[in-house]
């Protein structure tokens, strides 16, 4: 039981961090009348908050190796709160996009950690369950924050919904405190970057890593916009539609992860969770029926379940040797620098387009060469918590 409660602190700790994360996808237009920008002023919200995600993410990997991964959660969830606050009270573009950066950097400290904290805690044999119910709490914060925010600006307005991530920064930074344990240092000396680069299999892992955010967000990052551009759904509708593919990667995550450590490898399952997403895109590529696009979304959310999770456990164990934070920390590093490109370079081509045609079919083609990529690296069964050489 208490470690349950641990992973129910680790699990919040996602969910906080992917809610600041898509709190403003689903109010595009509304920030763009509130601060008289367009949608690449927007998308650039979005993009704030991923990219210096991305920055912290190599550097909060050594720290993650070398100190107390506590104290560095309690951190994340004190700057989060303390950033959420400036951001609900922004007055211009400027000061919410200063915000969301900041909200950026507490992301990685609440990430990086968490996933450390699950690698060198649990046994392997069960760490794809665990980490599959932590991400079961990012999906949770995603709902959150596609659905339950702009349902409260329809009855307040932005600045006082905006104050709820405020709120729960606030009670998650008192339950660290009460529930989880001090961690201990590696005992390594953190290895050069470049020594990390050419561990065996590391760069084409990277592509893969690379390749799926991409096109993952082209639907976490603009899906709520196409419904409501495209089909004419409201804010609260299109985040609600949007939030089902949340919500399947919630439920499916640790099943997911169950399942790759009962194959004692979590290659198959990440080729398995690609070629659904693969499906998704095709769908979406060729149909033009709202319901069609909203329950191809809804597969994509049981593919990212099966990638998303499962590609952190696989860094964590396949990279081991270069330090599990390390080793997470820069292939999520890869992940966010392709997500973040997801708000402007997408926002452009809508200002531009004014289509979404180009994004799925990209999206589609970036699956295709993942899957390529992450078949070309080498995994090592392991039986019972041991690998097998």
């Amino acid at each position: 039981m208490q470690n349950w409660r641990v992973v129910a602190v680790l699990s919040s700790n996602l969910a906080l961090h992917n809610l600041q994360r898509f709190a403003p996808v689903s109010l595009y237009d509304e920030f763009r009348v509130a601060w008289d920008t367009d949608y690449t002023g927007a998308g650039a919200l979005f993009a704030a908050y991923l990219i210096a995600y991305a920055v912290m993410l190599f550097p909060m990997g050594m720290l993650a190796d070398r100190y107390d991964n506590k104290k560095l959660l309690m951190l994340g969830a004190g700057l989060n709160l303390l950033s959420s606050v400036l951001f609900a009270l922004s007055p211009n573009l400027s000061m919410g996009l200063l915000s969301r950066m900041l909200l950026g950097v507490s992301g990685a400290f609440l990430y990086v950690p968490s996933v450390r904290y699950v690698v060198t805690t649990f046994d392997q044999k069960s760490r794809g369950q665990i980490m599959g119910w932590v991400q079961f709490g990012a999906g949770i914060g995603q709902v959150i924050g596609l659905s339950l925010i702009p349902l409260v600006t329809m009855h307040s307005d932005l600045h006082s919904a905006f104050m709820i991530p405020a709120a729960l920064a606030a009670l998650l930074l008192v339950v660290q405190s009460l529930l989880l344990q001090a961690t201990r240092s590696s005992g390594k000396k953190a290895p050069p970057m470049g020594s990390v680069l050419e561990t065996a299999g590391f760069k084409p892992f990277l592509v893969f890593i690379f390749l799926a955010f991409l096109a993952n967000y082209a639907i976490a990052g603009w899906l709520p916009t196409y419904l409501r551009n495209d089909f004419g759904f409201d804010a609260a509708e299109a985040g609600i539609a949007a939030s089902l593919s949340a919500i399947a990667m919630s439920i499916c995550s640790p099943m997911a992860g169950s399942l790759s450590d009962r194959l004692g490898a979590r290659k198959p399952v990440l080729l398995l969770g690609s070629a659904l997403s693969l499906i998704c895109f095709g769908i979406m590529v060729f149909s033009s029926n709202a319901i069609i696009i909203v329950i191809a979304a809804l597969l994509k959310g049981v593919g990212s379940a099966m990638t998303m999770p499962v590609a952190q456990m696989f860094a964590g164990e396949t990279f081991a040797s270069a330090g599990a934070g390390v080793a997470v920390g820069i292939s999520s590093t890869t992940a966010q620098l392709a997500s973040s490109a997801s708000g402007p370079v997408f926002g452009y081509a809508l200002d531009v387009t004014k289509s979404f045609a180009m994004m799925w079919g990209v999206a589609l083609a970036c699956v295709l060469f993942s899957m390529l990529s992450i078949a070309m690296v080498k995994e090592h069964k392991w039986v019972e918590g041991e690998q097998k050489k």
